[in-house]
Formats: structure tokens, sequence, C-alpha cells
């Protein structure tokens, strides 16, 4: 993914945490030569309607980053029961090509495990002895333009986020390295994979 890329995605989302963030993004970039992002995504508001539309903007920006994947997108979620997330992995895999890999902890939502493997993409269902609450995506993650987006991922254009919570989004290398080598963990912890689901 490309740093105009980022660029869009920030802007097109049109909050005003978008907004702030392509400051500071030029603003670093000029001081520092570095091209490295780190935007946080903030949920909630004071107003129902601003929740909602904070809500679904923070949504299409995360998806904008998974669909300008061009090689890898590595999903990490204790669920994953967003049809518009199912959705976007899918399209991404087929359009891009690109390989997508997702770790779940045990789930009862079938369906759309089915559908991923329908697809050809690769699951695997963890079951450890204790519950595992990581949510993160790694979009090509062995790739100089990384990104990482953690945090509140498992919303829907119908379920949005009105909570308090908060997804980082960031190309910092040394983050994606620790969250490519979580994510490597993980995968290899479950020994197979959910081909037939």
């Amino acid at each position: 993914m490309y740093l105009s890329a980022w660029k869009s995605a920030l802007g097109y989302g049109g909050s005003l945490i978008c907004e702030l963030g392509l400051k500071i993004l030029r603003i670093n970039r000029n001081k520092q030569g570095d091209s490295a992002i780190n935007e946080i995504l903030l949920y909630g508001a004071e107003n129902e309607e601003h929740q909602k539309q904070i809500g679904l903007n923070n949504l299409l920006c995360i998806y904008y980053v998974i669909l300008h994947a061009s090689n890898t997108v590595d999903v990490c979620v204790p669920s994953l029961a967003s049809d518009t997330l199912t959705k976007c992995l899918i399209s991404v895999h087929q359009k891009n090509k690109v390989q997508v890999r997702i770790a779940i902890h045990s789930s009862d939502d079938f369906h759309n495990l089915q559908l991923f493997a329908q697809n050809g993409i690769e699951v695997k269902v963890m079951r450890p002895a204790v519950r595992v609450a990581h949510e993160f995506v790694v979009v090509d993650g062995g790739a100089r333009d990384a990104v990482a987006a953690l945090g509140a991922l498992d919303y829907d254009t119908a379920r949005l986020n009105c909570n308090r919570d908060a997804t980082l989004l960031s190309s910092d290398a040394a983050l994606i390295t620790a969250m490519n080598r979580e994510f490597e963990r993980i995968w290899n912890l479950t020994p197979a994979k959910t081909d037939h689901v």
C-alpha cells in the first residue's frame, strides 16, 4: 500500500480525526523525512448521529486499507460476525489475488468461515485454553509499505462501533515486525487449516 493511498484512505473517511491525521503526517514527513503513519481512529461522540458517522468513517477507512493490499492480509480476531469485513476480505483475495489468512478464536458463526473456505481463504480456528482477545490486521506485512490496524475491527455498516473504542493504523516498521511475529506465532500454534468448515 502506497503513501498516497494512505492519504486517500484517511481523507476519504472525512472525519476530523482523518483530517488531523493528514496534517500531522505532513508535519512529521517534513521534519523527519519519515513516511511512517500512526493514526488513531477514535469512536464515540456525545451525539448519536455523530457517533454513527464517526463509526462509519472509521470502518470505511479500515476497509479501504484492506482493499488496497497488494500481497497479503493477515487477520487475527476473537470472532468475525461482520458480513462487510467478510466480503471485504473475499473481495481483496479474488480481485487483487492477495493471500488472506485468518486466525480466529473458536467461533459459532460457521457461515462466514464457510464463505472463506469456499473462496480459497486460509482459516485456522484457535482453541487455546485461554481465550485470545487479539484483534488486528496486517496488510502487506513483508513489504516496505506495510500497514497494521489494531483494535476495534469486527463491526459492520449495519452494526457500527459507537462505543469508546479505538483502532490504531500504523506503518511503523517496528510495530509491523511485532505484529507479523505475533501472527506467525498464533498461526503456527494452530495445527490444521480449516479448509472445509
